[in-house]
Order: structure tokens, then sequence, then C-alpha cells
């Protein structure tokens, strides 16, 4: 059981990553190296595993009902260039990764996302990873935003 790993390791195993650019040799150190660039306020070492097509898929509960928001890579990326140390911070719970040999990788996973250290949303995360030339590049990535402060299954929630 990996609960909490990002959690756990960010601090110590983000620090010692490699740096942006640097081949990613699983599913895992992708997720790990983009998680870790947006913990740091490193846009570089964050876009270094997002596939040129990138693309972000977000559920959003509205008054209207459910909605999903998309985000290209380069929308994101200017996001992320604006960030500072701790500006964005995921907590991963039990993550589950299925990989096929012919390079197609899943990594799912319930998530708390803080902003500036302070709890914001929470819901479930996946990836989707191919093996390219460079190593697992992170080609999606679907979220959940269902927070409300009861319902959501956020990983660290109060009981």
């Amino acid at each position: 059981m990996r609960k909490l790993w990002i959690a756990l390791l960010l601090p110590a195993a983000f620090a010692a990553s490699a740096a942006a650019g640097a081949r990613t040799e699983t599913p895992e150190a992708a997720v790990r190296t983009l998680l870790a660039g947006w913990f740091e306020g490193d846009a570089a070492r964050a876009a270094s595993v997002l596939s040129p097509d990138f693309r972000l898929a977000t559920l959003r509960r509205t008054e209207a009902g459910p909605h999903v928001d998309f985000q290209t890579r380069d929308s994101l990326v200017e996001a992320m260039a604006h960030l500072t140390r701790g500006g964005w911070e995921v907590r991963l719970g039990e993550t589950t990764v299925k990989v096929d040999e012919t390079g197609i990788a899943t990594v799912w996973a319930p998530y708390t996302f803080y902003i500036d250290g302070k709890k914001s949303h929470c819901g479930i995360e996946t990836f989707q990873l191919y093996h390219l030339s460079a190593g697992w590049q992170i080609a999606s990535f679907a979220d959940t935003n269902l927070w409300n402060g009861k319902e959501a299954a956020c990983i660290d929630r109060p009981r």
C-alpha cells in the first residue's frame, strides 16, 4: 500500500529528483516530477514531463450541474510560470498504477490540493502516460474538483 507516498516523499525525494529535462524511467517518476515542479515553483521542471499535446480536464460541480473545464499544455505552463515555492501542493492518497508493455500507463489516486499551504479542494486524479524516447511523458491529466468540506473523500480531511 502506498498511502500518501507523495506527501511523505515530497521534501526529500523531490529535492533529489533529476532536473528538468531528465529521462523519467517510470510513470510514477513522471508524476512525481510534475508535482515536485509545482511544489518547488519550478515550471520548467513540471513542464519537462508534459507531452507536446498534453491536455488537462477537470470535472467541477456547478449550480447548473457537472461541468468539465479543459486546459492546454500552454495554458497550464503559463499558470505554472507564476508559482512560488509551496504555491501548489498536491498530496496523493493510495495510488494505483497500471503499466502495459506497449508503453502506455495510468496513474490513479485520490488527492488533496493546497494553495499557499491552505487546503483548496480534493477529489480523484488520473494521469495517462506514454513511454517515449525521453522516457514517460504525461499525455493527459484528468481530475475531479469536488471539495465541499463534507462529501469529497479527501485523503487528509478531518473526520
